[in-house]
């Protein structure tokens, strides 16, 4: 703005991050729009009838990706931290029930909603997605 040129996506993990955090904030955000009657149409039925298990999987992987991205994320940046951050929470939050399921911890979180868990891929979706917007 201004007569500068913007820099965004100036790396290759940039435009990929951006990319996934809206295809993943797709997924959370339609069947939870949908569910509050804001929008008419909603995802295909194999992906709602994902078990809660198989979230739990997408839900770490995604953590370990926004975390990764985050370790990646110039230290002086804005997103660099809270990226870290959000990850180790979302990351744990899809380990606990794995862990759990191993009986590798004796405790596990009492989620047993499908959309709670869309939500959570929601919210790691916008945050890739606004982290592959920044400039660097």
């Amino acid at each position: 703005m201004f007569g500068k040129k913007a820099m965004i996506f100036t790396r290759a993990r940039d435009t990929v991050s951006f990319f996934v955090g809206l295809i993943l904030a797709a997924y959370g955000l339609i069947p939870i729009l949908f569910a509050m009657k804001i929008i008419k149409f909603n995802l295909p039925g194999f992906l709602l009838n994902l078990p809660v298990t198989v979230m739990v999987w997408v839900v770490a992987a995604v953590g370990l990706y926004v975390l990764i991205d985050g370790v990646i994320e110039p230290p002086m940046h804005i997103f660099h931290w809270l990226l870290i951050i959000g990850g180790v929470i979302f990351m744990v939050i899809g380990l606990i029930p794995i862990l759990y399921s191993f009986k590798v911890v004796p405790f596990t979180l009492p989620i047993k909603d499908i959309i709670v868990f869309q939500g959570i891929v929601a919210a790691e979706g916008l945050m890739l997605a606004i982290a592959g917007l920044t400039m660097h």
